[in-house]
């Protein structure tokens, strides 16, 4: 199991490659590195190279030596420690610890064989087979170690037999994002909101939010496989200036000029019961409805009330009760509707 970010932060890492005149090839190992930082909260991770490319190992160590790091693990990025590198790298780890002794030096196994480099390999095969419809979606899907767990144990204490199978995956996705079994409790989804919900995704409709937060929540990875475009309209011009003209709120003015973008797909709505109540107004106009409202507005002002208007509006919705909601429920309920979108995707294949 992963350590906790904060004990990751202390830590430096030496990414090594061997290096390469193509300038691709070093510029992968790069990604990598700064994916691994950004991924696992290491304090420091420097890419360097054995040869043909800066920096080389003695530099990558200086760099991060400089930056105070006193434990610096190496990580060899090869499938197989070759006599080049079994040689040359216990050279160069000595010559390091020569020059600072105090700084604590391990060195991490190459990468070798793992069950998950067999899985890339499949991928990489089915690439040819399907154009890569199927190992896009495989790779979007995949399910973390930490998550599969945090999963495990909210599936322990839920108890989940109180649900239909098709609501489960979306209410655990909520208290995993919320770290809150409240809403196990409110949260309200009506007949067909989740076949409605999935059935929007696989058909690459448009999914519109009222705020930045709830777009910049959903996973875009995910939705590449469908193609599915992202509208908020909250933080545009002219919805502020029909905010000023008309006395609304922009989230309100938001939702009229995403009306002609939202037939047939998912209206998510975290933060902004104004919004939700535009949203409805213009349904009931005759506005080309949305396959499925997610309307999970929070606060102590209309919140409670807009979302009661949902629940009698006869829209397909999932909605919780009460004052509680956000836009990080909205966007666990829509992430959640994806990935189950994308599992039924990939059970095709």
């Amino acid at each position: 199991m992963s350590e906790s970010p904060g004990e990751n932060a202390r830590k430096a890492i030496l990414l090594l490659g061997h290096g390469s005149k193509a300038k691709e090839a070093n510029d992968t190992l790069r990604s990598v590195a700064e994916t691994l930082r950004a991924r696992n909260g290491y304090g420091c991770v420097q890419a360097a190279f054995l040869q043909m490319e800066r920096p080389d190992f003695q530099e990558g160590f200086e760099e991060i030596a400089s930056k105070g790091f006193n434990d610096i693990i190496v990580m060899p990025y090869f499938l197989y420690m070759g006599l080049h590198v079994k040689q040359d790298l216990p050279e160069e780890i000595a010559r390091a610890k020569e020059k600072s002794p105090h700084i604590n030096i391990r060195l991490a196994r190459s990468l070798g064989f793992h069950d998950k480099l067999v899985d890339v390999t499949i991928e990489r095969i089915d690439e040819l087979e399907d154009g890569g419809a199927k190992a896009a979606v495989r790779a979007a899907f995949a399910q973390h170690p930490i998550e599969k767990e945090s999963f495990r144990i909210i599936g322990e204490e839920l108890g989940e037999s109180g649900f239909p199978p098709s609501e489960l995956p979306i209410v655990k996705r909520v208290i995993h994002s919320t770290a809150d079994f409240d809403f196990k409790d409110i949260i309200r989804f009506s007949p067909g909101a989740v076949a409605a919900g999935i059935g929007a995704v696989k058909n690459g409709r448009n999914i519109i939010t009222d705020v930045r937060m709830v777009s910049a929540g959903i996973t875009r990875g995910r939705l590449k496989p469908f193609g599915v475009n992202v509208f908020c309209f909250s933080s545009d011009e002219d919805a502020a200036r029909a905010s000023d003209k008309e006395g609304m709120t922009k989230t309100a003015a938001s939702m009229r000029k995403a009306a002609g973008f939202m037939e047939g797909g998912i209206v998510a709505v975290g933060n902004a019961p104004t919004a939700l109540l535009e949203l409805l107004r213009l349904i009931k106009q005759g506005a080309l409805p949305p396959a499925l409202i997610v309307g999970v507005p929070v606060g102590f002002v209309g919140a409670k009330e807009s979302k009661e208007d949902l629940q009698r509006s006869g829209c397909e919705y999932i909605t919780t009760v009460g004052r509680k909601g956000g836009s990080t429920v909205a966007a666990a309920i829509t992430n959640a509707l994806i990935i189950e979108a994308g599992r039924a995707a990939l059970e095709r294949a």
